[in-house]
C-alpha cells in the first residue's frame, strides 16, 4: 500500500477517532466504549448500515451520475484516479474514514450541535456546500439529507450502524468512479 494511501487512512481513523474519543470522555464525560456499545445489537446495527449504505451510495451515484454533473464527475474521478487505488485501497480508506470520522461527526460533535448542523458542517468540511458552485452545492443539500439520516440512525440505533453505512457508501462511490469508463480529456469538451 502506498503512502499517501495510508497516511490518509490512518490520518483519518487516528485524528478524526481519537479527537472524538477525547471529545466523548472529557467534554460529554461518558465512557466511550459504553457509547460503542449502545443501540441495537451489533449484527444488526452492522447489517442496517450496509443496507443504508449501499441505498445512499446507489441514489448518489444516481445523482452525480447526470449530464448535469459532468464537469464535477471528472473533478472527483480526477482526484481519485491520482491516488490510483486498488480495491484493497478503497476498503483501507473506506474503513478508516467510516470508523474516523463517525466517531467524531456523530459521537463527538452530535450531542452538542445536534443532527441538522453537525450534518452541514460534515458536508460543508467535505467540500459539497460551495455557493460558487451551485451544482456541487445540489449534491452537497442530497448529502446534507444523508447525513441527517446518518444523524438519526446514530441516535436510534448506535454508532456501528453509521460507521457500516459510511464505510459502505465511500466503497461503493470509490469503485463506481474509479470504474467509470468516462474519461476525464472526454468530459472537457
Amino acid at each position: 500500500m502506498n503512502k499517501t494511501v495510508l497516511l490518509l487512512g490512518f490520518g483519518t481513523v487516528l485524528i478524526f477517532g481519537l479527537s472524538g474519543i477525547f471529545v466523548i470522555e472529557y467534554f460529554q464525560q461518558k465512557d466511550f466504549v459504553s457509547l460503542l456499545l449502545k443501540g441495537w445489537n451489533i449484527p444488526l446495527q452492522l447489517l442496517t448500515g450496509i443496507l443504508f449504505g449501499f441505498m445512499i451510495a446507489e441514489i448518489a451515484w444516481f445523482i452525480i451520475n447526470r449530464d448535469f454533473f459532468i464537469k464535477e464527475r471528472a473533478f472527483y474521478k480526477g482526484l481519485i484516479s491520482k491516488l490510483n487505488l486498488n480495491f484493497t485501497q478503497i476498503l483501507f480508506i473506506s474503513f478508516c474514514a467510516g470508523i474516523g470520522e463517525e466517531i467524531f461527526f456523530r459521537a463527538a460533535i452530535q450531542p452538542f450541535l445536534g443532527i441538522l448542523l453537525t450534518s452541514v458542517i460534515f458536508v460543508a468540511l467535505h467540500g459539497y456546500l460551495n455557493p460558487i458552485n451551485w451544482r456541487i452545492s445540489i449534491y452537497g443539500s442530497f448529502m446534507v439529507l444523508t447525513m441527517v439520516g446518518f444523524g438519526y440512525l446514530f441516535k436510534y440505533t448506535g454508532l456501528f450502524t453509521v460507521m457500516a453505512a459510511h464505510t459502505v457508501f465511500d466503497i461503493v462511490l470509490l469503485k463506481k468512479l474509479g470504474n467509470n469508463k468516462e474519461t476525464v480529456e472526454s468530459t472537457n469538451t
